[in-house]
């Protein structure tokens, strides 16, 4: 059975053991297979409203070394698609961190690392993107492609700052805590 075949049949089991086998790293897939894989494994641990409490922090280990394989080989294989796989694993963590909320020892219950990678992709500083905040705005219509990255690395910094949102009472004392708040007043100006 190929890697991108029956995921929807799979169990968390099912989706650990598959993105943790031997040679996932070197699985080729198109954007759409490999977000496919994505959604259903992510899927998997959010069946339930308060996520899955069950776990030990054994099968979280697991579940977190098949996460982390499975956006890794699709990276590898179709490249970042503007951020698509760090965002998937920032919501994921999100999500699992605002109904179960952290655990010592679970990587994927742990609040820090959702804001640490969020600021370290932002794709400018808040200085640049605070003197770009208005100048997107009288961008002309036939100017649009011309300025499209830019445009584009503006409206990730909103992409980035929204799975931070919902941890904001978990990171509120977090010493860069700070740099969300001045992403955020900035936000609102941006696409």
């Amino acid at each position: 059975m190929g890697p991108f075949e029956e995921l929807d049949r799979l169990d968390l089991d099912g989706h650990v053991r598959r993105w943790s086998a031997p040679g996932v790293a070197t699985v080729d897939g198109d954007v759409s297979q490999w977000m496919a894989a994505a959604q259903q494994f992510a899927a998997r641990l959010q069946v339930r409203p308060d996520g899955p409490t069950w776990l030990s922090e054994e099968q979280w280990g697991e579940i977190g070394h098949a996460w982390a394989a499975l956006l890794a080989a699709a990276e590898r294989s179709v490249g970042e698609q503007g951020n698509e796989w760090l965002l998937r694993d920032l919501w994921l963590r999100s999500w699992l961190l605002d109904h179960m909320g952290p655990r010592a020892g679970v990587a994927l219950l742990d609040p820090e690392a959702v804001l640490g990678r969020a600021l370290a992709a932002m794709p400018m500083s808040v200085e640049e993107a605070d003197s770009l905040a208005s100048w997107w705005r009288e961008v002309k219509p036939d100017e649009i492609l011309t300025f499209r990255e830019r445009i584009l690395a503006l409206r990730m910094i909103r992409r980035l700052l929204a799975p931070v949102r919902p941890l904001a009472g978990l990171l509120a004392e977090h010493p860069r805590w700070g740099e969300v708040r001045a992403w955020e007043r900035l936000a609102r100006e941006l696409p």
